[in-house]
């Protein structure tokens, strides 16, 4: 009967000790809680406070404006530089297309059956180049662009920690 009672007040311990950890969850929780609730008033009545100051809310207005301008004005250049490239070899691939439809027409009525085949050699030699040339240039123009991203991110990344006082 000994066992019986040990065990019995051995699970008792065990529940009080559950119920005291819990007890103390609990309690950190709503510390947590607390304290999380009176920083959101903080930043809340820090937020309030400069809404209501037209000095400070126009300043702010004003830097958000210059910093998206300049922001902006950096951007342009950026997207022009591929899209013009892109429009150069659209226009190269147009002329191409029709010398690539012209030696196609020819070969389709070229007489002899040995000149058809090397004008049709031909024709596919000189689409397999089009087609070569377009991939790199499309490789190329791409990877310029993303160069150009990356830098202007860099650049911007590395401005901004330089306007943003640091944390203490």
């Amino acid at each position: 009967m000994k066992t019986h009672t040990n065990k019995g007040s051995e699970e008792a311990k065990d529940q009080a000790r559950s119920m005291s950890e819990m007890a103390d969850a609990v309690r950190k929780n709503c510390e947590q809680a607390l304290r999380t609730s009176l920083k959101f008033q903080e930043e809340a009545g820090r937020w309030w406070g400069s809404v209501f100051n037209p000095a400070t809310c126009t300043q702010q207005w004003q830097e958000r404006l210059n910093s998206a301008t300049c922001t902006a004005n950096s951007l342009m250049p950026l997207a022009q530089k591929p899209v013009s490239e892109l429009i150069d070899l659209a226009e190269k691939n147009s002329r191409a297309t029709a010398d690539l439809m012209k030696m196609a027409l020819e070969a389709t009525q070229t007489p002899s059956i040995a000149e058809s085949q090397a004008k049709w050699t031909e024709f596919w030699t000189s689409s397999l180049g089009t087609v070569q040339s377009n991939t790199e240039a499309l490789s190329q123009i791409s990877s310029r662009a993303i160069d150009s991203w990356a830098g202007f991110i860099r650049k911007n990344t590395e401005t901004a920690e330089v306007r943003t006082p640091k944390a203490a």
